[in-house]
């Protein structure tokens, strides 16, 4: 401690305060303790007064320009996804779920049934729609290709009724992104669609620019806001060249973004999409109160798991806080069995009642901007929006969205910066909880139904003819799918290793824990972890008894300077087929070698890496 601890009531001092905490640190610098978001921008440990100085005044008052402290009127919408391939299965979970409290539906399409509610012709949308209210319970679409088709038959059924909330999810742009199968004449119905019926439907949504695309395939949060930025300027000009006004336009347009687990990364990610967007409409002549983004907002889909699935509760929950607090006027949470199949009336009502119990529980939607003010908030806010900024410069830069997807410069981006956070992910400086640290083997999984892959597919072919060009898609990832399928491969055969444990528990437990949870992650199983051995000759005997032909010698480093060549060259004269040490060798890594010591697993390792180098030495197959 210093000689004159701080006391309350005395005038804060920085240079003091902060002194105490680098002799917390043992003489670490300050350093230490700054983060950095997936786009490099700094998140300090303390944010003050001075770091907002001018954030407040460009943020405006809430439901006033540039609407980063939100635009919506009252609470948010409700708006849940509907998928189940029969139109009449999809019209039960409808009914149920507006029974359950969801105000708006999200309706997802596939001709085929294979992604979604296979809709071929009016009558198939009329069996979905059965008894719906679409007044009281209004309709978005999420019709991929064929969009413009099915949001004719969308029209035809509002004949006479208001289409307040009502999006027909016109979005030709995100299909070319998805699958890389650009269609001009798709691009051209759609666009002429919206100029036909803006004027007679002026509450409705017409265009949906998608930035979950980016999201999904792994990209940056300034990255999303980018491509969202971009593809809303394509838009625009699309309906200007016909004819619409700039203001009409911006009324026909709303932005679908995908909502992760970091509560407050994603709440700025929401008002710095307002604030960029308030920037172009000003930018673009429009009048100040048509400025505001329409924001649905889905919980992320890519940190969805399939192992130790009821933690997707937790990060569901999380997300749907993060859209609330962001202002978003529309959220969709995924149930907890998304990366599985299709959801049980369980799942349904889980993801449901998520929502309900914040606004209704929690009341987030009876505050303004429950986070301005909140100097992180705001400072990342700033950042952000400056980033993406700069990304949809480069963008336009290129010719725009479109130019920049056939040259394939955005995927680059986007696949640049997966392969940054799949690498944290692999060495676990970011965990996901249940799947690449502390694993349950042998736990049950919640119940699903077989059906349809949740994901649109990226479907390229080598095809180029008029109207149609193919490139590189932006295909969806999960992150926790590389360890998912090294654990499915393992526990077909449920493997084990043996725990050759060094001295007392106190000693080798460390290593031990550590040494099981990172084998758990590939689905291997531990035989004696937590075994002391009175003498070497019992721990070798022990071994020999169980069979198995792979040990692992966990301990302190002490004991492994002092008896882990031993136990090694005794394990394999007992007939170890390979040894794992827990923990890093260092100098000592020659000679533990040459005893016969084949792996060395520790903190920052490869886990994916190593776990493969395993699974070969276990005999598991891959693939």
């Amino acid at each position: 401690m210093s000689e004159r601890p701080l006391h309350l009531g005395e005038p804060a001092d920085e240079a003091a305060w902060r002194a105490l905490v680098e002799q917390g640190l043992k003489g670490g610098a300050w350093a230490r303790l700054v983060g950095k978001t997936a786009d490099g921008i700094a998140l300090e440990p303390l944010y003050r007064e001075t770091d907002i100085a001018t954030a407040a005044d460009e943020a405006g008052t809430p439901g006033g320009a540039p609407f980063v402290r939100g635009a919506r009127d009252g609470t948010w919408t409700i708006r849940q996804a509907f998928e189940h391939p029969d139109p009449s299965q999809s019209n039960a979970d409808i009914l149920a779920d507006l029974t359950g409290g969801v105000g708006g539906i999200e309706l997802v399409i596939d001709p085929d049934g294979a992604h979604g509610v296979a809709i071929r012709e009016a009558r198939d949308l009329d069996v979905a729609l059965a008894d719906v209210i679409l007044e009281a319970a209004p309709v978005s679409l999420d019709a991929g290709e064929h969009g413009a088709w099915f949001a004719g038959l969308l029209r035809d059924k509002l004949k006479g009724v208001a289409a307040k909330g009502t999006n027909f999810g016109l979005d030709p742009l995100g299909a070319f992104m998805r699958s890389g199968k650009e269609c001009a004449e798709e691009h051209a119905l759609a666009i002429d669609f919206t100029a036909r019926h803006a004027a007679e439907l002026p509450a409705a949504r017409f265009v949906r620019v998608d930035a979950r695309i980016v999201h999904e395939a792994g990209g940056t949060e300034a990255q999303e806001i980018a491509s969202a930025l971009a593809g809303g300027i394509h838009y625009l000009r699309a309906l200007s060249d016909k004819g619409l006004d700039i203001g009409a336009s911006a009324k026909a347009l709303s932005f679908a973004v995908a909502v992760g687990p970091d509560v407050l990364i994603e709440t700025a990610k929401l008002r710095a999409l307002r604030l960029c967007w308030a920037r172009v409409l000003e930018a673009s002549g429009t009048a100040p109160e048509d400025r505001a983004a329409h924001l649905h907002a889905f919980s992320s889909r890519r940190m969805m798991t399939r192992y130790d699935a009821w933690t997707n509760i937790l990060r569901v929950t999380t997300a749907a806080f993060a859209a609330a607090v962001g202002g978003a006027d529309d959220i969709t949470t995924y149930p907890l069995t998304d990366a599985l199949g299709l959801p049980t009336p369980f799942g349904r009502r889980v993801a449901r009642n998520t929502q309900n119990v914040l606004m209704e529980e929690c009341r987030l939607g009876h505050v303004a901007d429950p986070a301005g003010g909140a100097w992180f908030v705001e400072k990342l806010t700033q950042e952000l929006a400056a980033k993406a900024w700069e990304i949809m410069q480069g963008i336009e830069a290129e010719g725009g969205i479109v130019a920049s997807l056939h040259a394939g410069s955005l995927q680059k981006r986007v696949t640049d910066a997966r392969a940054a956070r799949q690498k944290l992910i692999a060495t676990r400086r970011e965990t996901i909880t249940g799947v690449s640290d502390f694993p349950l083997l042998g736990a049950t999984m919640p119940e699903f139904l077989n059906g349809a892959r949740v994901f649109r597919p990226a479907m390229v072919d080598a095809t180029e003819d008029a109207g149609l060009k193919t490139r590189e898609p932006l295909e969806h990832i999960r992150w926790a799918e590389p360890f998912e399928t090294l654990r499915e491969r393992a526990e077909k055969q449920e493997p084990r290793v043996f725990f050759a444990n060094l001295g007392t528990l106190a000693e080798f437990s460390p290593r031990a824990q550590f040494a099981r949870n990172f084998f758990g992650v590939g689905g291997i199983a531990s035989v004696s972890e937590e075994d002391a051995y009175a003498s070497m000759e019992a721990l070798v005997d022990a071994f020999r008894s169980t069979g198995l032909r792979v040990a692992v010698i966990a301990s302190t480093d002490a004991h492994y300077a002092e008896h882990a060549e031993n136990c090694a060259q005794r394990l394999k004269a007992a007939g170890a087929d390979w040894i794992v040490l827990a923990g890093k060798p260092g100098d000592a890594e020659a000679k533990y070698r040459a005893a016969g010591v084949d792996q060395f697993i520790f903190a920052g390792a490869d886990v994916l890496k190593e776990l493969e180098t395993l699974h070969a030495a276990l005999g598991i197959a891959p693939g």
